[in-house]
């Protein structure tokens, strides 16, 4: 079997090089700062021209057999007219995974272990990294908060900054109040040192529950997790600090 992915190599990083200013006065001019995000530039650069991962390119024209139709009932034969092309997606399948698992560190490796297809690692990871829990969603909402214009910086930036915060805030779920309400209750813990071990547990419970209002009907084993929870381990903490 033959695999048919384009393999590159990594480019080497680009250099910029800065030429100063002519020297007019008897002493030369401070030299001048580094570029900006060199790094960056050259990842981006890198990216464009000669990137990790290849385009895997179709050449449609030399398929020269009927079209796949449910009516013909010939999926069998259909599907054996081109073996190599099978073979061939199964070994750029491959080897997106294997190139997957070596940009991944272990914990991610241990979500995508049972994934085999690159499309189903791909939203494994988009689905762990985007739904990261309420306690992660109302930190963003407080960065973005404490995000203001300035003089000092374009206001461009600044709405590209708050516009990337907007979407990784809304990517990882929406609100209602029942939800919202559940945030802010488990934000309002955050700086109540008697409290700590309280909020640690609502915020894992609430994270390993099916949400605030989970169909129970259609999937009665679900577990509802809501405001009423929250009040709960907030009387029993209560109990425990008169205890003390």
């Amino acid at each position: 079997m033959t695999d048919s992915t384009e393999y590159t190599c990594p480019s080497s990083p680009v250099s910029i090089i800065s030429v100063p200013d002519p020297v007019f006065g008897p002493l030369p001019p401070p030299p001048p700062p580094p570029p900006p995000d060199c790094k960056n530039m050259s990842t981006t650069l890198s990216d464009t021209t000669r990137p990790s991962v290849s385009i895997i390119t179709l050449n449609t024209s030399l398929f020269k057999h009927d079209s796949l139709s449910k009516d013909q009932n010939h999926f069998s034969s259909w599907r054996q007219t081109e073996p190599h092309v099978y073979s061939n997606w199964n070994a750029n399948n491959g080897s997106i995974l294997g190139f997957m698992g070596l940009v991944t560190d272990n914990a991610e490796q241990e979500v995508i272990k049972d994934a085999k297809t690159a499309q189903a690692t791909w939203k494994l990871l988009v689905q762990r990294h985007t739904q990261e829990g309420p306690v992660k969603q109302v930190q963003l909402i407080q960065e973005a908060l404490n995000v203001h214009y300035s003089s000092s910086e374009k206001y461009s930036n600044t709405s590209s900054k708050l516009t990337t915060l907007n979407k990784h805030i809304w990517d990882m779920g929406s609100l209602d109040s029942e939800l919202f309400l559940c945030i802010i209750m488990i934000n309002s813990m955050l700086n109540v040192p008697e409290l700590h071990a309280t909020r640690e547990n609502v915020a894992q419970q609430f994270t390993q529950s099916d949400g605030t209002s989970p169909d129970l009907i259609k999937n009665p084993t679900t577990r509802k997790y809501d405001s009423t929870d929250i009040k709960r381990a907030l009387d029993m903490a209560r109990f425990r600090f008169k205890d003390h």
